[in-house]
């Protein structure tokens, strides 16, 4: 992909990352800072759409990212300089307390990452031992609206341990991104995991315009308190 195209890609999807809204083109000209005409974003966006990396709603002349659009874009963010502010690490750090067992302080300790994080985090301390918090992160997002989507996203977590054993096969000690059809619970989520200790995992869950930046940071931070 050429320079161009991927600038276009990467605004397109940052944006709707920010604002859930499809992307036109006089919006990427008018806050883009754009050194090329509106007409040859125009073509842009319709060349990156034929390449499979954008679509377009029904009811919308803008575009939104594919999930081969937000692979590419993970492909090349250099995640391993994603990073979290001093008072985020603070929180995740204040959520513990020496006086509680393990298992209850890396609860909080996810519990502490869902606020900051806005998603959902689960926690399997085996294939057999789960915990989920801020699932109800997942139902406030736009993406989640529709009454059949929300039934199959609580049928997932209704059988969350069948769906973790199968992303624990795939799960390595280095956070990894698995996005849409590549992650075991459903097509419409991205989620970021990585192992713990010798038999734990942790996973954050959300919709594929999830914040991959923080989001990448975040999990790093907490493996380290882990």
């Amino acid at each position: 992909m050429d320079n161009r195209k991927e600038k276009l890609l990467t605004m397109v999807i940052e944006s709707y990352i920010k604002n859930a809204e499809p992307i036109g083109s006089k919006f990427l000209v008018s806050f883009g800072d754009l050194d090329f005409s509106e007409a040859t974003v125009r073509n842009e966006l319709r060349a990156l759409e034929e390449e499979g990396f954008l679509t377009h709603p029904h009811t919308s002349a803008g575009r939104i990212p594919t999930e081969k659009g937000y692979r590419y874009y993970v492909d090349q963010l250099n995640l391993e300089k994603s990073h979290i502010s001093k008072n985020d690490y603070k929180t995740l750090t204040d959520s513990l307390s020496e006086d509680i067992d393990y298992e209850l302080s890396i609860k909080n300790l996810a519990k502490a990452a869902v606020e900051l994080s806005n998603e959902t985090v689960i926690i399997a301390f085996s294939a057999e031992k789960v915990y989920y918090t801020g699932l109800s992160n997942l139902f406030h997002k736009s993406e989640f609206g529709d009454l059949a989507v929300v039934a199959n996203i609580s049928h997932v977590f209704d059988n969350c341990e069948d769906y973790v054993e199968d992303l624990f096969a795939k799960v390595e000690d280095s956070p990894r991104y698995f996005i849409g059809s590549e992650n075991p619970f459903d097509e419409m989520l991205s989620v970021v995991s990585a192992r713990f200790g010798k038999e734990g995992m942790i996973a954050l869950l959300g919709p594929k315009r999830m914040d991959y930046k923080y989001n990448f940071g975040l999990i790093k931070k907490l493996l380290e308190i882990m």
